[in-house]
C-alpha cells in the first residue's frame, strides 16, 4: 500500500522552525496547531502533502499579510531555502552549490527536491548561458510562486545576480518556469548573498 505524498520533517523544520520560527505570531502558531503542526512538540518524520498545503496557507497569511499574493508566496519560497541552509542536510548540500555556479546548481535541483518529499520530479528542459526552462511535477503549494521563490534563492546562493523565475505554465499541480539570471555576484564563498526578506 502506497504511503501517499509525504513531505519530510526536514522540509517542515527548514521553513517553520528555522526560517519562520521568530516571525510567526502567537495566533499563527495556534492556527498551525489547528491544522496539524504543533511547533511546541517534536516534529513527526513526515506530513501529508495536504497538511503541508494547510501549513503554507497559514504561514503566508501570518508572516506576509500585506504583500500581494504572488509576492508573498515568492517570499515564502525564498524563506524555505534560507531555512534549509540552516539544517544539517542543507548546510552540506548548499556548501557545494556555492562552488557549482547557477547552471550546475539547476541541474542538481531534481536531486535536492527529492530530499524533501517522496513524490516530486523536476526536469531542466532547456538551458543556455543565463537562461533555462524547468518543469516541476508538483509545486507543493497552492501557488507556483512558492517554488519560484526557492528556485530563485538557490540560484542566488550559487552566485547568480538579477534572478527572475517566472511560471509560464501551471495546471494547479505541475508548473513550467522560465528562469533567467545575470552575472555572478561577488559574495565570498560561503557568505549568504542578500535576498529579499522581512
Amino acid at each position: 500500500m502506497s504511503p501517499g505524498k509525504l513531505i519530510f520533517a526536514q522540509s517542515v523544520e527548514a521553513l517553520f522552525v528555522r526560517a519562520l520560527g521568530p516571525y510567526l505570531s502567537k495566533e499563527g502558531r495556534q492556527r498551525l496547531k489547528g491544522v496539524g503542526l504543533d511547533l511546541s512538540e517534536r516534529l513527526r518524520p513526515a506530513y501529508s502533502l495536504e497538511q503541508w498545503h494547510a501549513f503554507l496557507r497559514v504561514a503566508v497569511q501570518d508572516v506576509f499579510p500585506t504583500l500581494p499574493p504572488n509576492e508573498a508566496w515568492l517570499m515564502l519560497g525564498a524563506r524555505y531555502l534560507q531555512g534549509f541552509r540552516q539544517t544539517s542536510v542543507g548546510r552540506a548540500s548548499l556548501s557545494l552549490v556555492t562552488r557549482l555556479g547557477p547552471m550546475r546548481t539547476l541541474e542538481r535541483v531534481p536531486f535536492n527536491v527529492k530530499a524533501g518529499n517522496n513524490f516530486n520530479e523536476v526536469r531542466v528542459e532547456e538551458s543556455t548561458e543565463g537562461a533555462a526552462t524547468l518543469w516541476m511535477k508538483d509545486v507543493v503549494a497552492d501557488n507556483p510562486y512558492f517554488s519560484a521563490g526557492f528556485l530563485a534563492e538557490s540560484l542566488r546562493v550559487a552566485g547568480a545576480g538579477n534572478v527572475v523565475v517566472e511560471p509560464i505554465a501551471f495546471d494547479g499541480t505541475a508548473a513550467t518556469y522560465r528562469i533567467t539570471w545575470g552575472r555572478a555576484l561577488t559574495a565570498p564563498v560561503g557568505e549568504q548573498v542578500p535576498a529579499p526578506g522581512l
